[in-house]
């Protein structure tokens, strides 16, 4: 009987006089396995088995989702494996095949998974990790996919399903894979209907259920089968009532899920008067948006709102206004032909829709919520109806932004055409709580939600024996509806704490900088992937212990043991840099007071080598310094120093800015006697020839724009294409294109370091420094374990002339703890970060009276010749060559000069930065390059982007600058010639 009770949760009927006309077929797409080799090629990997379980309880879908994927290559590759969720949909189960079983699981503090699933696939063992990234959008990382080896991976989550206006619940299941799968399982498990659930899509094989005991079942096995087609399941709903489930816990209190359908015949209808604005998103993810569905809802709209004006505005990273419309009887199809000939390009700036662009009483917004190249919220003083139609949307900013703006979002990945213009069309009603509501707690949605005509409740009972609850609808004046919901215990395998924990967070998640810590805590103790939490299976126990993660049940007795036993030592954080640093500016110091007299160089007779005469042999490169190993933490006496203006003056400095809108950049005066003023430095920067095919066609085109559209469908996931285009229409002086197709990069793969990495290299390098300081701090967000997202942040924010903030930030490099693993890959660092915080204190301009750092790490180091190179990829080494008039090359192999050359650390793991130094310069060309040197990377990735900062002068108060970027391709080129001093 109670499982009969089941399948009437969330009976809902919809509107007896709405018909529905087209059926639910939401548009999401199947999780895949992304390993680019260097010519983008994504055949490396294939997906070998697929087994799909569904389990539908009422309205509750369990999937589940267990992938086995075949390396074909000769090498470990590590796999990225990336899928959307519906709206209000998390993962809730992962697991990874370890020694041939499956191992769930545990939940993570999301920066803490990063760090500790990069510390250890250093050592090229087993982690899988699965997080969530901007969006619904969800990423598992999996290492290693062994050379010609398999790895399997489980993904499973739950979602309530929604009744449409034909009183039947509707189940959907990607499966257009479009290749053959060696071994194909789907088995679907509907449990005690009370009428039989049938395919309204399927597969090209026929699938039917058969019936036990009102259970119904479904299955399908294949060999070498290729499926090509989406399923949608209907399940029929006869029963009108509103139902909930309760599951007891330990302390006698329980959770409940209650469905309830709102019984109004005639819901208020929208006024939308006689004007709207359209704000329609062109950018490159509006690509995946499905505009037949966005088009027949205007279809719709426009039969219900036959004669208005529309005002049309076009958002990528500009907001404009296009074109006016007049609507008459119905005929938009001046609009809808126009809408059809638009070309989708760059990235999202959401913060450039203001009012005063678009007049219209109400905008449509027709978006996927995702702001990839500024700040995610807008500025309009009217009515916003977000309309979303893309897999992976940020619902949430999308919610937010509507409510804000007292309209809607509307979802079309998961309703109908009709369903969804009723929702756009009527006012919605409120939620108003729990008329029972001193038995009730942690109801979710809160208290004045609106809610639409089907809606569920969540949250926790305090006592055992409470049996029924009464919803309250109002309209925030009244309340116009009581309705009454029986609670059934319920012991199946529906999970309700996870169902109530995931509304909560779906509803905490609106104003998530608020809720973070909350939504975090949710996440860990309910198994469900956040912003800030995610899942992590490691191979050996030894790594829960020395990360200090409890692991699944079947290790934890294991665990326990070994933590009592106290036999594996637990990782030991490097506290701070700041030891180190004070033996870095030390060594600077007596480097800079050390007098390098340059060595007259006579000339030698030009002869050649006669066979008796032994050959001079160019010296081979010593081997390569091993890193630093973890240092003893050792506790050191920091003696803080406040800077005053006093303090400045100590160190002999004057101070001067120049402003210059072209480039704020820092100019110090320091003790001019350190400078060689009878020399004057100059920078050349060379042009890079870049020999590519689509260059070539672009350059001889009359219309380069269409031609760059024409050509990306051939390079649409290349990266340095996107790069190489912005560069043309740079250097042609069409500034506002160039940026427009550099932020393209954005849009290319969510939530991606390495391309903002390059975003940011360029946007300084063109003095765009507003929106290099907003990816550099998306960077930061993504990666603060990192030090160099620290740093790339501070320099951006020195570009913009905020030297506090700025100084703080490096400073922060120094303070903060790092896993050994980081600390040795970024060994070195302290010397280039001491330069640019010095460089920042000579600033008299600066207000440094509120700054604390310590007094020993100040010194002031003026000096003629200052390089820095940065790249944007891990496990990639880079290095900087410079080789002076005399023809000495300062390297990793020979890091100090005869004139004084003074090269930092070798970066061998990926991002550098390597510095060089010269306090001063002699007369002549100084030749500066960068080498590729090594890719031990664990993917196939394409080119690295390298970023060069060239100064004369630095620190000197004639300090100049100029920075160039360049993409190094792994497997052609060796050494670039990036620059060159004159003097």
């Amino acid at each position: 009987m109670m499982k009969k009770i089941i399948i009437i949760l969330l009976s809902l009927l919809i509107f007896s006089n709405v018909d529905t006309k087209s059926q639910i077929k939401p548009k999401r797409e199947v999780p895949t396995l992304k390993v680019k080799n260097d010519k983008g090629q994504r055949n490396s990997v294939q997906l070998v088995k697929l087994q799909i379980d569904v389990s539908i309880f009422g309205n509750i879908a369990k999937t589940s989702m267990t992938m086995t994927f075949a390396n074909m290559t000769d090498r470990d590759l590590e796999g990225e494996l990336t899928f959307p969720m519906p709206e209000g949909v998390s993962v809730s189960g992962y697991a990874l095949d370890i020694n041939g079983k499956l191992r769930q699981a545990v939940p993570i503090d999301k920066n803490k998974g990063t760090e500790v699933f990069e510390s250890i696939e250093t050592r090229r063992v087993d982690p899988g990790l699965l997080e969530k990234v901007e969006g619904n959008n969800f990423r598992t990382r999996i290492y290693p996919l062994p050379a010609k080896g398999k790895r399997t991976v489980q993904i499973s989550y739950s979602e309530n399903l929604k009744t449409e206006s034909d009183q039947a619940l509707y189940y959907y299941l990607p499966l257009n894979y479009n290749t053959i799968i060696d071994n194909f399982d789907l088995a679907v498990k509907v449990y005690q209907g009370n009428q039989k659930p049938n395919f309204t899509e399927q597969l090209d094989e026929i699938l039917l259920f058969s019936e036990h005991n009102h259970n119904y079942t479904a299955t399908l096995q294949r060999q070498h089968y290729k499926p090509q087609k989406n399923i949608t399941i209907k399940i029929p709903v006869t029963s009108k009532l509103s139902t909930g489930l309760k599951q007891a816990n330990q302390d006698g209190s329980f959770y409940f899920l209650a469905n309830a359908r709102i019984n109004l015949t005639k819901p208020e209808q929208k006024k939308w008067g006689n004007q709207v604005s359209i704000i329609w998103d062109k950018s490159l993810s509006g690509k995946n948006r499905d505009l037949e569905k966005e088009f027949a809802l205007l279809n719709e709209f426009f039969k219900k709102n036959p004669d208005m004006i529309v005002e049309l505005g076009l958002l990528d990273i500009r907001f404009k206004k296009a074109q006016i419309f007049r609507i008459e009887k119905g005929n938009w199809s001046a609009l809808k032909n126009y809408l059809n000939q638009l070309s989708y390009d760059g990235g999202t700036d959401y913060s450039q829709v203001k009012s005063g662009v678009l007049h219209g009483t109400n905008y449509l917004f027709f978006s996927d919520g995702l702001s990839t190249f500024g700040q995610s919220q807008i500025a309009l003083d009217r009515p916003v109806y977000c309309i979303s139609s893309s897999n992976g949307s940020d619902y949430a900013n999308l919610k937010q932004i509507a409510q804000k703006n007292s309209g809607k979002m509307i979802n079309l990945t998961n309703s109908s055409i009709d369903q969804a213009f009723i929702n756009l069309s009527t006012v919605d009603l409120l939620f108003l709580g729990i008329k029972e509501q001193e038995g009730f707690e942690e109801v979710y949605p809160e208290k004045g939600t609106p809610v639409q005509s089907y809606f569920s409740v969540a949250g926790l009972g305090k006592h055992d024996n409470l049996k029924q609850m009464t919803l309250l609808i109002g309209d925030g004046q009244q309340i116009r509806q009581e309705i009454k919901v029986a609670l059934t215990p319920d012991n199946s395998e529906i999970n309700l704490q996870q169902i109530w924990a995931q509304q909560k967070i779906e509803t905490l998640d609106l104003q998530y900088e608020d809720h973070r810590e909350e939504i975090e805590a949710l996440g860990k103790q309910f198994g469900i992937v956040t912003r800030n939490t995610s899942l992590i299976v490691l191979e050996e126990i030894a790594d829960y212990v020395r990360y200090d993660i409890i692991p699944p049940t079947e290790l934890l007795a294991e665990f326990n043991a070994i933590k009592k036993e106290n036999s594996i030592e637990q990782e030991k954080r490097v506290s701070d840099l700041l030891t180190q640093a004070q033996q870095n500016i030390e060594e600077l110091r007596s480097w800079w007071n050390t007098n390098f007299k340059q060595k007259h160089k006579y000339p030698q007779r030009k002869e050649s080598i006669s066979p008796t005469q032994p050959a001079v042999v160019q010296e081979e490169p010593a081997p390569r310094p091993m890193a630093r190993q973890e240092e003893n933490n050792m506790a050191h006496k920091r003696e803080d120093y406040r800077i005053s203006e006093a303090a400045v003056a100590d160190m002999d400095t004057k101070a001067a800015i120049t402003n210059n809108n072209e480039l704020m950049e820092v100019v110090t005066v320091s003790r001019l006697n350190s400078i060689n003023n009878e020399t004057v430095g100059k920078i050349s920067i060379p042009e890079i020839k870049e020999d590519n095919e689509y260059l070539r066609e672009i350059a001889k085109s009359k219309d380069p724009y269409k031609s760059y559209l024409q050509l990306r469908e051939n390079y649409m996931g290349t990266p340095n294409f996107y790069f190489d285009i912005a560069n043309f229409f740079f250097k042609k002086g069409d500034r506002e294109q160039a940026l427009l197709i550099l932020s393209t990069l954005a849009d290319l793969e969510i939530e991606n370091a390495d391309l903002y990495k390059t975003i940011s290299y360029k946007l300084r390098e063109w003095g765009d420094y507003d929106k290099a300081l907003f990816i550099t701090e998306k960077i930061l967000k993504w990666r603060p374990m990192d030090p160099q997202s620290h740093r790339d942040y501070a320099l951006s924010l020195q570009d913009k002339g905020r030297y506090e903030e700025a100084i703080e930030e490096l400073y922060r490099i120094l303070t903060q703890n790092y896993s050994p693993e980081a600390a040795d890959r970024d060994d070195g660092i302290e010397e280039i970060i001491l330069m640019e915080i010095n460089n920042l204190v000579s600033l008299k301009k600066a207000a440094l009276n509120n700054i604390t750092l310590d007094k020993k790490l100040i010194a002031d180091l003026p000096v003629d010749i200052r390089v820095v190179i940065n790249w944007n990829s891990q496990n990639t080494d880079i290095d900087l060559w410079v080789t002076d008039p005399n023809g000495e090359k300062c390297f990793y192999s020979n890091p100090a000069t005869a004139i004084g050359g003074r090269l930092s650390n070798d970066f061998t793991g990926g991002y550098g930065p390597e510095q060089f130094l010269l306090k001063k310069a002699q007369k002549g060309k100084y030749k500066i390059e960068v080498d590729f040197y090594d890719d031990s990377s664990l993917t196939l990735a394409g080119p690295a982007s390298v970023m060069a900062e060239i100064y004369t002068y630095y620190s000197s108060g004639r300090q100049e600058r100029k920075i160039t970027t360049l993409y190094l391709d792994r497997t052609k080129e060796q050494n670039t010639a990036i620059g060159e001093f004159t003097f």
